[in-house]
C-alpha cells in the first residue's frame, strides 16, 4: 500500500513563516529610520578611527599632506569638524610649524598642520577654539564653531561660553536672513494655504543652519524671521549656575516678548 505525502505546509507551518516575514520587515524598517535620524555629527564620531581622538575646526589649514613639510603633496582637504585619530607629532624645522600625523580612516593616513585640530577635553584646545569663534566674521561659521566647541568640550568652561556664542550668531544671522526672504518674497501672495510664516521659513538660505541643527521662528507682528533660542535654553538646562546663564535668560525673555 502506497501513502500520498503532501508537499502543502501545514496552516501552523504557514503561520509561522508569515510571522517570521513580517518581523524582519518591521526590524528592518526601523533599523533604517534609526539611521536616518543620526545627525551627520553623530554618524562622524561613529566612525572607528585608530589614534588619540581630535577633530578638525579650521578649514583653512586642514590640507592633508605625505610629509610634514607645507610644500608636501596635498591628498585632500579635511573639511571642519571631521574626527581623525592623532598617531604622532612631527615639529619640523627649527621654528617651523607643528605638523600631526593622523588617521583619517583605517587606511587612509597623512601629515596636517596641528592648529588645524582640536583635542576634546583639553582646555588649552577648547581656549584655542574661543578664540577662532569670537574672531570669526561670518555668522554661519561662528555658529558652526561654536556647536563643535559645545559638543567637545562639553565638561570645560568653554562649552556655556560656546552655547552663548551660537545663540548670538543666530541671532544676528536671523534679521540678515529675515531681509533677504522678504527681498525675495516682495509683496506676492503666497498662495492658498500657505502663511506667510511658512513662507519665509522655507527660504532657502536657512536651510544650511537647519542642517546643523539651528532653528528659527517667525515673528508675526514685525513680519520677520528671529532666532528660536534652542541654544540659550540648552545653556540653562545644561549649566544653569554658569557665568553666562544670566544673559541666556535675558536673551530667551526678549525672544519670548517677539
Amino acid at each position: 500500500m502506497f501513502f500520498r505525502t503532501s508537499s502543502r505546509p501545514s496552516p501552523l507551518a504557514r503561520w509561522l513563516h508569515l510571522a517570521a516575514l513580517v518581523a524582519l520587515l518591521v526590524s528592518t524598517h526601523f533599523g533604517s529610520l534609526s539611521a536616518q535620524a543620526q545627525s551627520p555629527a553623530q554618524v562622524k564620531r561613529s566612525r572607528n578611527v585608530p589614534g588619540q581622538r581630535a577633530v578638525v575646526i579650521d578649514e583653512r589649514l586642514s590640507a592633508l599632506r605625505t610629509r610634514p613639510d607645507i610644500k608636501a603633496p596635498l591628498t585632500q582637504r579635511l573639511r571642519r569638524g571631521r574626527v581623525v585619530g592623532l598617531l604622532g607629532l612631527s615639529r619640523g624645522k627649527q621654528g617651523g610649524p607643528r605638523f600631526q600625523y593622523i588617521a583619517v580612516t583605517r587606511n587612509t593616513r597623512g601629515w596636517i598642520l596641528a592648529e588645524a585640530l582640536v583635542r576634546p577635553g583639553h582646555e588649552g584646545d577648547a581656549e584655542r577654539l574661543m578664540k577662532l569663534i569670537n574672531e570669526a566674521n561670518d555668522d554661519f561659521m561662528r555658529a558652526r564653531l561654536a556647536r563643535l566647541c559645545a559638543d567637545e568640550f562639553r565638561h570645560t568652561a568653554a562649552a556655556s561660553q560656546a552655547l552663548l556664542a551660537l545663540g548670538q550668531a543666530a541671532e544676528h544671522a536671523a534679521e540678515r536672513l529675515s531681509r533677504e526672504a522678504k527681498r525675495r518674497a516682495g509683496d506676492e501672495d503666497p498662495g492658498a494655504g500657505i502663511s506667510k510664516r511658512d513662507y519665509l521659513l522655507n527660504y532657502a538660505g536657512l536651510d544650511r543652519y537647519n542642517r546643523a541643527g539651528i532653528t528659527f521662528d517667525y515673528d508675526e507682528a514685525a513680519e520677520r524671521i528671529v532666532y528660536d533660542g534652542g541654544a540659550y535654553r540648552e545653556l540653562l538646562r545644561k549649566y544653569p549656575r554658569s557665568a553666562e546663564a544670566q544673559e541666556a535668560r535675558q536673551r530667551l525673555e526678549k525672544l519670548g516678548k517677539r
